[in-house]
Parts: structure tokens; C-alpha cells; sequence
């Protein structure tokens, strides 16, 4: 059965080193309705959390350079973003590094993600 999803006009930030998956997700939930913004990076992500105030932020837990949970562990010092929804995609499952970012208040989910799970996913952490 298929899922229905209205318009939130909600934003949502992606955060992932690979071109291909943030695109592959920005039309996901664009077509969805979402409002979608895109961060290349773990810095880049903290700073565009900060400045769009999303209401969920999606990334990737193994980047180069910042992980995905040290990103995590700056938006929850923040104040001003600590209590935003995070959804921690990863090609990288171990009970340690899933553990890690649930204790950091982070959704797990495991890639290969199809479009309608993320859609899914994401419509269950928005607060309307």
C-alpha cells in the first residue's frame, strides 16, 4: 500500500558527503513537499542548522574530515539547535556507532533507504 504524504512546508537539512545521496534524498522529500536545504560536510551542516532552524536535519554518520556524530555532539551544545530531530543514515552498522548516536538523541537508520522509508522516517520526526 502505498503511503500518503501531505505538504509540510517544513524544512529539512541533509547532510552528506556525497553528492549522489543528497540529491537522491532532496528529490525524495521534495516531492513530498518538503522545503529541503544541502550541507557538503560536518562544519557546513552545524553552520546552516544554526542559520535555518530545520526541522529535522538527515546526515550521514562516516564523512570525512567532522563524522557525522561529532556534528551531532556540536548541534546538541547549541542551544539554539540542540533540540532539533536528527535522522543518522549509514552504509556503517555496528551496535557501538548506532548506540553512539542514539545516546545522542538520533534516529538510526541503515542505507540502503528506499525513498517511501526516508519519506516515512522524516514525516514521523516533525513536529507539525
Amino acid at each position: 500500500m502505498d503511503s500518503v504524504h501531505v505538504s509540510t512546508h517544513q524544512s529539512i537539512l541533509i547532510v552528506d558527503d556525497d553528492p549522489f545521496m543528497r540529491e537522491l534524498a532532496r528529490t525524495h522529500l521534495e516531492g513530498a513537499g518538503y522545503v529541503v536545504a544541502m550541507a557538503d560536510g560536518g562544519a557546513d551542516g552545524v553552520a546552516k542548522a544554526r542559520s535555518l532552524a530545520p526541522a529535522v536535519i538527515i546526515m550521514d554518520y562516516a564523512m570525512p574530515g567532522q563524522s557525522g556524530t561529532d556534528t551531532l555532539r556540536q548541534i546538541r551544545a547549541d542551544p539554539d539547535i540542540s533540540r532539533t530531530a536528527v535522522l543518522m543514515l549509514t552504509a556503517w552498522s555496528s551496535d557501538a556507532s548506532r548506540l553512539d548516536a542514539e545516546r545522542l538523541g538520533a534516529t538510526w537508520l541503515e542505507k540502503p533507504l528506499s525513498g517511501e522509508a526516508l519519506i516515512d522516517a522524516v514525516g514521523r520526526m516533525v513536529v507539525s
